[in-house]
């Protein structure tokens, strides 16, 4: 195990905390008085998938999990399990739906990914910073409308629906950032 300061913690990077793994999800840095300040980490469970805050004094040492990531890309989904292949050895990857719940609106086939590996398990895909979606379907753009700030509702090829920018029509590529789930 890698010890780590509360400073160094990044999202997504994964603690291990009373012998069980989290996965950081959002945090946060919070000054007190002149030298005392704290640090709050929303974690995910990665076992149980449930979700938890722990709040510790800045720079206090944890302990960071050793994950290898490797490059793979996303194949098929046959159910409940979501089928991946490493880009480098071609082994494959079959991953049950509830332990990638929060990627799956976002995966396409043949879409380059991160596969998280601990003790030859996969804890976690990392989707890449952007990925291009088609637009299925969206509702027509009304020149004087502004409610919402010069985006409308629409429906990517996965099915999930985002804001994306008014003069965006069916069938139009948009480029969607996954760290801050906007599109262009």
């Amino acid at each position: 195990m890698t010890k780590i300061s509360t400073s160094e913690v990044k999202r997504w990077t994964i603690l291990k905390i009373d012998w069980k793994l989290f996965k950081v999800t959002d945090m946060s840095h919070t000054h007190m008085w002149r030298w005392w300040a704290t640090d709050s980490f929303k974690v995910k469970d990665i076992v149980s998938g449930k979700t938890n805050v722990f709040t510790y004094n800045a720079w206090t040492t944890l302990e960071k999990a050793e994950v290898n990531t490797k490059n793979a890309i996303f194949l098929y989904n046959s159910g409940d399990n979501y089928s991946f292949m490493e880009n480098d050895s071609g082994e494959m990857y079959d991953i049950p739906k509830e332990e990638i719940d929060d990627v799956i609106p976002y995966l396409k086939e043949n879409l380059d990914v991160y596969l998280m590996i601990y003790e030859s398990n996969v804890i976690w895909v990392i989707l890449p910073t952007t990925v291009t979606y088609k637009i299925s379907s969206t509702v027509p753009w009304v020149k004087w409308d502004r409610a919402q700030a010069g985006k409308k509702p629409a429906i990517i090829e996965t099915w999930l629906e985002i804001m994306v920018p008014l003069n965006k029509n069916e069938w139009d590529t948009i480029i969607v950032n996954t760290e801050t789930w906007t599109a262009s």
